[in-house]
């Protein structure tokens, strides 16, 4: 990619003068990442104990308080705010961010600290404005684009500059942010939008910073970028405003136009909130990306993007190693070993098959065994997906007892508990995070490598995003344990469904590993994963079917530990 006004920047004059306050912040931050700082976090919000932004740059943790200011000098207790997040953090450099010039007051309170013996560093506007201009244009953070990116990019690229709309569907961990940035950037690069307006739209908040935050990487540093929702409105929208698709609906009519729209998390595209903006909206340009593009209520989303012009599925991912290494565990131990002694030739339904057939493991067991997995196979994270958020605020409970270190995230939480937790989770202050579904979408941690089910779902794509929260590949992680503790026929149809899928892919590497449906009890797993082979396609049909015990003998199970 060519790249036109390399010295035009994100931090305009419009930003320093009218804010918000919260884009303030987050551009600060990006440039940052312009100026090689890593693990650069916003952390400013209630209980931040003064910091703003937190960033390491030569082993050295800095802290950042800023302070916005339309017109009035910058408050002199921005610095006392300052030292005492430092001291909370821990930091070892300490930094204050001013949008206006300061006062003399101001530069005396500077002067009395270092007289002290601690410096602080002011970042003013001409200073902010003169590390922008002398930075590169793409921080250090960029990604190249792998082989089947630059294949989805080009296709999905040419597919929506010719026609107006393109829909991409891409497993988790594949790199969705990275493609749609990439295309978004070269709209701008090729001048393909008149009025220079992007809107990219999620539907939950920690997806809409997940996905600003990871276009940063990819953007040129003359791309603005902007923030709609929880009260924030941008004071301009040139550039790339994300949104939850919430924020905007109430918002509709206080908006200009948009050149574009691109959707994350597409398949909830099909909603009435979604199709209104859109036709409000009307851009010239729409795309989509989605993991799990099948929605509950048989919606074509391709009534609205077209039909998919790229499709890298989960199968693909994995049997080709663009995504983790899985070893899978199918945790179906205890079996009703007299039912199966009566070699019934009757039919069952699925339903009376998981009651007759399979007993569930307790918590307190199901927990010792999670526990035992994580020390044993030296695990750094782990997500556990609960029945319901009493049994996940009990299972913490267990899992403690069992000598890990946990805590809960669910939807009963403010936003702000959900992001601190997450935040601690990220930065690897406990070792399992338990929730019902906040994990569906939207969570980018890459060094989960446990992911274990204890909760039923026959929805497929619920169960391929939680799979896919541990799929992400990172530099620390050799593969993802996946404990499945759900003693249901229909999820362990779905998981040899997807064994089946990626080893009947002709490649040289198999992603799913040898070990991919491993059984606690051998003679009960010889059994069921031969009998669901047989049965998987009914056992993936809707509703409730039918399905016969084949008629032999069954080996006694071996009860020898």
């Amino acid at each position: 990619m060519t790249l036109k006004n390399p010295d035009k920047h994100f931090f305009t004059d419009t930003r320093l003068n009218e804010g918000p306050w919260q884009a303030f912040e987050r551009d600060f931050a990006r440039l940052l990442l312009h100026k090689e700082f890593d693990d650069v976090r916003v952390v400013g919000g209630p209980g931040d104990n003064g910091a703003d932004v937190l960033g390491i740059i030569n082993d050295e943790l800095w802290v950042f308080q800023c302070k916005h200011t339309n017109s009035n000098r910058p408050p002199v207790n921005a610095i006392k705010e300052a030292v005492n997040a430092a001291e909370v953090y821990g930091a070892d450099r300490i930094g204050v961010v001013i949008s206006t010039y300061p006062s003399e007051s101001f530069n005396r309170e500077i002067l009395k600290y270092e007289q002290r013996g601690l410096s602080i560093d002011v970042f003013g506007p001409k200073k902010i404005s003169d590390l922008c201009k002398n930075a590169p244009v793409f921080n250090h953070k960029r990604k190249n684009l792998r082989f089947y990116q630059q294949e989805v990019f080009e296709q999905s690229y040419n597919k929506l500059v010719d026609t107006g709309k393109a829909q991409i569907i891409m497993a988790t961990g594949l790199g969705k942010t990275v493609v749609m940035s990439e295309i978004v950037s070269c709209l701008f690069e090729e001048e393909k939008l008149d009025r220079g307006r992007v809107l990219v739209l999620a539907h939950t908040r920690e997806l809409v910073k997940q996905l600003l935050e990871g276009f940063w990487s990819q953007l040129p540093k003359w791309v603005d970028t902007h923030m709609l929702m929880g009260g924030e409105f941008p004071t301009y929208f040139e550039g790339i405003t994300f949104a939850t698709v919430q924020s905007i609906a109430k918002q509709i009519n206080k908006l200009p136009k948009f050149d574009a729209i691109f959707i994350d998390e597409a398949h909830h595209a099909g909603a009435s909130t979604f199709l209104n903006i859109i036709d409000t909206i009307n851009p010239k340009y729409l795309a989509g990306f989605t993991a799990t593009p099948w929605r509950g209520d048989g919606f074509d989303i391709s009534d609205i993007l077209g039909k998919p012009v790229s499709r890298v599925g989960i199968s693909e991912g994995l049997a080709k190693g663009f995504l983790s290494d899985i070893d899978y565990r199918l945790i179906a131990d205890d079996l009703d070993w007299d039912f199966i002694q009566q070699k019934s030739k009757y039919q069952y339904s699925i339903k009376q098959l998981n009651k007759k057939l399979l007993i569930p493991s307790r918590d307190d067991k199901a927990a010792k065994i999670i526990a035992e997995e994580f020390i044993n196979e030296e695990r750094k994270a782990a997500i556990i997906f609960s029945p319901g958020i009493t049994h996940a605020m009990d299972f913490v409970g267990w899992l403690r007892h069992a000598g890990l270190t946990a805590e809960v995230i669910t939807s009963s939480q403010t936003n702000r508990e959900q992001e601190v937790i997450m935040s601690r989770f990220k930065a690897g202050e406990f070792q399992v995070a338990v929730t019902v579904d906040m994990f569906n979408e939207g969570v980018d941690v890459p060094d989960v490598d446990m992911v274990v089910f204890l909760r039923a779902t026959h929805s497929r794509r619920i169960f391929v995003q939680q799979l896919g929260r541990g799929l992400r590949v990172s530099q620390e992680k050799d593969k993802v344990i996946v404990l499945d503790f759900v003693s249901d026929l229909r999820r362990m149809a779905m998981v040899l469904d997807l064994d089946k899928s990626v080893k009947t892919l002709q490649v040289e590497k198999l992603g799913l590993g040898e070990r991919l449906v491993a059984f606690n009890d051998h003679s009960a797993g010889t059994f069921l994963k031969e009998w669901l082979l047989d049965q998987a396609d009914l056992f993936l049909r809707e509703g409730d079917a039918s399905l016969d015990i084949p008629a032999f003998d069954y080996p006694e199970p071996d009860l020898v530990q």
